[in-house]
């Protein structure tokens, strides 16, 4: 997928461009819009009515994915974990039976058991090797991220669209909008 950061010191133009682009039937993945990080906390205290919003999401900075690192960890941990826990069993219990080790029967528990708890510590280590292996891989460049977070502070609104790779941008529409800024992230 292509993404592209959008932005603008105002509201209505990020507004009216995702108007156009749903008119030219643009496939759009995701689209999130972010407001200013100075104007957060201020809309935090008041509930503001956004029943005719056109934006599927209405993001804080810090919940997006694309823009928080952590969250993107969380995510690769999760998804590492989701495969590498139950390989981890299996591992663990096919070791002990091929093996017929009496690691744990020579530490008081039962000989029946042994198998068992292979299995289970193969499992904490694949829990360990999720927990570490997602830590240290980063996709996001930092540049590109501290770059927006700036422009966000600095009181801009973000639109974070996520196109398809196959499908190329329509910028005929992103550049007639007027005080707009585009950075594009890149393609995965």
């Amino acid at each position: 997928m292509s993404t592209f950061v959008i932005i603008s010191k105002e509201k209505e133009p990020v507004k009216e461009l995702l108007l156009k682009l749903r008119e030219a039937q643009t496939p759009i993945l995701n689209c999130d819009l972010v407001e200013p990080l100075d104007k957060q906390s201020k809309n935090e205290e008041s509930n503001l009515d956004t029943s005719e919003e056109v934006f599927a999401n209405k993001s804080n900075f810090n919940n997006i994915k694309f823009l928080n690192p952590n969250l993107a960890r969380k995510d690769r941990q999760k998804t590492l974990a989701s495969w590498l826990i139950p390989f981890g069993f299996i591992a663990g219990l096919s070791f002990s039976q091929m093996t017929d080790l009496k690691t744990f029967a020579d530490m008081g528990f039962p000989n029946q058991l042994e198998k068992l708890l292979g299995g289970i510590v193969g499992m904490i280590s694949g829990a360990l090797g999720s927990f570490f292996s997602a830590g240290g891989i980063s996709q996001e460049t930092n540049d590109d991220l501290r770059a927006i977070r700036k422009k966000s502070e600095g009181g801009c609104w973000l639109l974070i669209l996520e196109l398809p790779i196959e499908i190329e941008p329509p910028w005929g529409i992103l550049k007639g909008i007027d005080s707009l800024e585009i950075i594009t992230i890149g393609k995965e």
